[in-house]
């Protein structure tokens, strides 16, 4: 989900731009001369029976922290009376207090009441009919920048007759291998006196996986097209150098069929955080969305309440697969030798910067010459996973 806030003061000052902490793109702020606090209602269910969630936080100034707005009772309720509550599992993020998806036919509106009392209800919206994502396509092209990489590249098939628009999230997990290997690692013993000790390494540590949740407003449309038909739209770009394509990689990209209101204020959204310069003839004013207050407190909310339908695919690729014959990135990897008697070798180790890597041949069978190298060279797991992902395919 994203949401931004962005407010015009006479029309030259920006008082405040959020993009949610929750959401999946990354927040920027603006300084500002004036502010309004304003609510920040970021709302979206989907077709699929889930846990559905909803943010709420309050728009802030460049140099302070964002609020999330905890204390809400929030609520989403369908044309035939049946009501779904919201509870909140952390400050801010609001999720549904059972499973459920939208249905087409129905119309649905969000209601929010916040601890200060302020109430605050979404136009009735509609469940879109279903476009199916026919495949994703992974291809080796060069992007606009002349960089060589990797794009991923969505088609699917809407209704006949019928203009589709369509926003794409993804979750991307890739599998990271340490450079280096190591069977042993050096491990505190004492602190009062430093002691460190060599130990036989009894866990993985030389592969890991993350995942990443998109961060961008990926949207199209086929208005002014012959057919409902997506072709060969680009969700993600990655070059050939970034670390992350290196070992093996997955994607699993998220096609959500949108209203047209929905569609314009997302791209109102993207258009806005794409803005280099603020002092233009195009300058934003206050996003309007569809939630508005429900009495003339004069309080404003910004967000859009959306009713998607989703279809989702996932693909798996390795470099070799699209990068033939080429060697894929590897980060620099600093190796460092030491003497065992050094006393800044426990506080390299203790500092969990440097691990363990070698023990070097001498003629002395009492001073020992340590190899070690920064811990994202030699220990995947200081900042991924272990665990294997239940989807992962090798």
């Amino acid at each position: 989900m994203e949401a931004l806030v962005g407010y015009m003061d006479n029309g030259l000052t920006i008082a405040s731009i959020l993009l949610l902490t929750y959401s999946c793109t990354e927040p920027f702020e603006f300084e500002a001369e004036a502010f309004e606090n304003v609510l920040i209602i970021d709302a979206s269910i989907t077709d699929e029976v889930k846990t559905q969630e909803v943010f709420l936080s309050r728009s802030f100034v460049s140099d302070e922290t964002a609020v999330q707005e905890s204390g809400a009772m929030v609520s989403i309720r369908d044309d035939m009376g049946v009501e779904y509550q919201f509870q909140e599992a952390e400050p801010g993020l609001y999720r549904s207090t059972i499973d459920f998806g939208a249905v087409e036919g129905r119309d649905y509106s969000l209601q929010v009441r916040t601890n200060d009392g302020d109430a605050y209800s979404s136009s009735m919206v509609t469940l879109p009919p279903k476009a199916e994502m026919a495949e994703l396509e992974v291809v080796r092209t060069t992007n606009e920048s002349g960089i060589d990489g990797v794009a991923i590249l969505a088609n699917g098939m809407g209704p006949a007759g019928e203009v589709g628009y369509y926003r794409y999230e993804y979750e991307e997990t890739y599998r990271i291998v340490s450079p280096f290997i190591t069977f042993a690692e050096l491990v505190v013993v004492s602190e009062d006196p430093p002691l460190l000790e060599l130990n036989q390494i009894d866990r993985e540590q030389r592969i890991c996986y993350n995942t990443v949740v998109s961060n961008v407003i990926a949207i199209t449309d086929t208005e002014g097209f012959s057919e409902n038909r997506v072709s060969d739209f680009q969700v993600r770009f990655i070059p050939q150098n970034d670390e992350i394509i290196a070992s093996r990689y997955s994607i699993l990209v998220k096609q959500h069929t949108q209203s047209r209101e929905a569609h314009v204020f997302y791209e109102t959204l993207r258009e806005f955080s794409g803005i280099e310069n603020l002092f233009t003839q195009t300058q934003p004013g206050f996003i309007n969305g569809n939630i508005s207050p429900d009495n003339d407190s004069g309080e404003r909310a910004l967000g859009f309440f959306e009713v998607t339908s989703v279809t989702s695919q996932r693909v798996f690729f390795s470099f070799e697969d699209i990068f033939p014959n080429e060697v894929p990135f590897a980060p620099f990897c600093e190796i460092r030798t030491i003497d065992s008697r050094d006393p800044s070798l426990f506080n390299l180790i203790t500092s969990n910067r440097w691990r363990f890597l070698s023990i070097l041949p001498t003629d002395s069978d009492v001073i020992l010459i340590y190899e070690i190298a920064p811990a994202r060279c030699v220990d995947c797991s200081v900042f991924n996973t272990t665990v294997v992902p239940n989807f992962w395919e090798d």
